[in-house]
């Protein structure tokens, strides 16, 4: 009965996440103009299929049953990942210059060290009992991450806060426009909040639990709401981007002739 529940829930959110990097790869035509919020799609779907994959390999090789050890391993390699292309996707959504070459290579430097001390134990039984120990780098950067998507968030509510709707303003930037726009802006800080305890927590809790399948099977369906909720909060901020750099520029203007 464990096995075929814990298989189920994970085919399940195999299913829900490719599901998920389909709509997100084509909806939102409208909005494809702005590149980073195209490239910022682009990326979310890469990394929901990445967690599909990871899915369906543990339901398929039922990992958790057969080799906990390589179970874990698994489950920390994507979800280290998954907190790269989620920074990726969504801190250049707050700051259009974010993602530079240097912080590319960087992440994928530290990922890529990462991924191979991950696996090491699974293949040199002698480093076995400290197969826990590489998963401290996963926290560490996953907790760095965390902290530039909300400097940049908290920046960037600033920034639209100031924004000027006053009777100078345009007729469509309204109080009500800007509620809405800020309300938007907020569900990014809910999906990052949702995914970093989600991520470092599956994490922890596998690693202390490793023999257990019951966390695992948990964790997995809560995931399929968090993912939803991540694609819900990237779709909606199409139009959110489109009405903020209008609004931003039109307050930068209007400084310049202040200033003049």
């Amino acid at each position: 009965m464990d096995l075929v529940l814990y298989q189920t829930v994970l085919y399940a959110a195999c299913l829900v996440n490719f599901l998920l990097a389909l709509l997100l790869l084509f909806n939102n035509y409208e909005y494809r103009k702005y590149d980073v919020y195209h490239r910022s799609c682009k990326l979310a779907a890469i990394n929901f299929i990445i967690f599909a994959i990871g899915f369906f390999v543990h339901g398929y090789l039922t990992l958790r049953f057969q080799s906990p050890a390589a179970a874990s391993a698994l489950s920390v390699s994507y979800f280290h990942c998954g907190a790269v292309l989620f920074s990726w996707s969504h801190t250049p959504l707050m700051r259009p210059d974010y993602l530079t070459r240097r912080i590319a290579i960087r992440d994928l430097s530290i990922l890529g060290v990462s991924l191979v001390l991950y696996w090491l134990p699974i293949f040199i039984p002698v480093l076995a009992p400290y197969s826990n120990i590489p998963f401290a780098i996963f926290f560490l950067h996953g907790l760095y991450l965390s902290y530039m998507f909300l400097n940049n968030y908290y920046q960037s509510s600033k920034n639209l806060e100031q924004c000027s709707v006053e009777n100078n303003a345009p007729g469509w930037w309204t109080p009500e426009t800007k509620r809405r726009v800020l309300s938007h802006h907020h569900s990014f800080i809910i999906g990052c909040g949702l995914i970093v305890f989600f991520g470092l927590g599956s994490i922890a809790i596998t690693a202390a639990f490793p023999n257990d399948i019951w966390p695992y099977t948990l964790l997995s369906g809560v995931g399929v709401l968090v993912f939803w909720f991540i694609y819900y909060a990237l779709s909606e901020y199409g139009g959110v981007i489109e009405i903020a750099t209008y609004a931003m520029e039109l307050n930068r203007l209007d400084g310049s002739r202040r200033r003049k």
